[in-house]
């Protein structure tokens, strides 16, 4: 979507020593450029840990601008990309991307990067600058790729300067601000198409080291095996959506793919399932609370079905826990097959869930979920 300006920062040779090859034997208290950097103390925590190290024995260049390739040797020295086996068969690496050369410092940066999921453009330039949601997406992708992560859903953060962002980056720019590990500043910016700075990729770089770290503890402690793959969804909050789907049309209703196979997991007509109850009118969705849907929640009790507000939680920025009131209905599997919406309305049936993925307290003998795993987003 938007042009890479072709510059080179550095010299191919202190490139490579600035991002963990053959650094300065200097200690990080030597950098005199660090003073006063937002996140010194992480970038310093980084080179402690050898993962990131100066230009020079004094200087980190905090403000330089990152490359695209200085940010992929960053990713696999942060994830420890490279400790992890290469299974796939080996394609070289000028086929896959054009601008790489296969005996520069940055190609095994580009081969552990690539084979363990990061999302590279095939038309990427090693020397071009890179962009802050790029280098979100690079991270988050890696993120995802370095282990068992829990599976959650989220509230969507407001961004002011959201219609600047690439949507093809937005998933991951949206987790990133909602697992701590990017900010907005103050007026909720988030300067998606702003060259990042060494600095800045450093400690983003730190944040999502210690996440996964605190989310790997986690997991340890809890024997939770599922994997990260998160959906985030546009306010106002409804029940989790097991896939990403259209809205449904005025006049028109649909089931997920998750209902509809928990009803054919049981055959029997009576069976009962508990869904979450969203509306929609011209193609967006109707706050369930405000007058207009509070009506249409009458009607259908007026029509004697068993339905009504009730709660769940999820996660909002800092994977902080916030309530939320959904409409939730329990219904036989023929209601749902002869259920008729009305002209003016459109109805979506999904299982809800919490922000981490488990299910909702149910009704008795109700269904509230699929006998095999869920997915939260295929």
């Amino acid at each position: 979507m938007y042009k890479k300006i072709a510059t080179t920062v550095l010299s191919a040779s202190l490139l490579a020593a600035s991002l963990g090859g053959a650094a300065s034997a200097a200690s990080a208290t030597n950098f005199r450029d660090l003073q006063n950097v937002a996140g010194h103390d992480k970038i310093l925590a980084l080179h402690d840990k050898k993962i990131v190290n100066g230009v020079s024995k004094t200087a980190f260049a905090p403000q330089s601008k990152l490359t695209q390739a200085e940010a992929l040797q960053l990713i696999v020295n942060g994830f420890k990309l490279d400790e992890k086996p290469l299974t796939d068969a080996l394609i070289a690496l000028n086929t896959l991307f054009p601008a790489v050369k296969e005996n520069a410092w940055y190609a095994n940066a580009f081969s552990y990067a690539y084979y363990n999921g990061v999302d590279i453009p095939k038309s990427v330039s090693p020397s071009a600058t890179i962009t802050r949601e790029q280098y979100i997406d690079y991270v988050m992708t890696g993120l995802q790729a370095v282990g068992n992560m829990p599976a959650i859903d989220v509230v969507a953060q407001d961004i002011a300067d959201g219609e600047k962002l690439n949507p093809a980056y937005l998933d991951s720019v949206q987790l990133a601000i909602v697992f701590g590990i990017a900010d907005l500043d103050s007026e909720r910016n988030f300067d998606p198409t702003q060259e990042i700075t060494r600095a800045e990729a450093a400690v983003i770089l730190y944040n999502a080291v210690e996440f996964l770290e605190k989310s790997s503890s986690n997991q340890a402690n809890s024997n939770d095996e599922r994997i990260i793959d998160v959906l985030p969804h546009e306010q106002p909050i409804t029940a989790p959506a097991a896939g990403l789907y259209a809205a449904p049309e005025n006049g028109k209703f649909f089931s997920t793919g998750s209902v509809q196979q928990a009803i054919d997991e049981r055959t029997a007509p009576s069976t009962k399932v508990q869904v979450a109850v969203t509306l929609f009118k011209n193609g967006s969705p109707i706050d369930e609370q405000s007058a207009e849907g509070a009506a249409e929640l009458k009607r259908l009790q007026s029509l004697g079905y068993d339905i009504d507000y009730a709660q769940a939680w999820t996660y909002q920025g800092n994977l902080e826990k916030v309530e939320y009131t959904y409409i939730s209905g329990v219904f036989t599997a023929e209601q749902l097959e002869s259920f008729r919406a009305p002209a003016n309305y459109g109805y979506a049936f999904d299982f809800a869930a919490n922000g981490d993925g488990s299910a909702v307290l149910g009704k008795n003998g109700a269904v509230t979920g699929t006998k095999s795993p869920r997915l939260i987003a295929e």
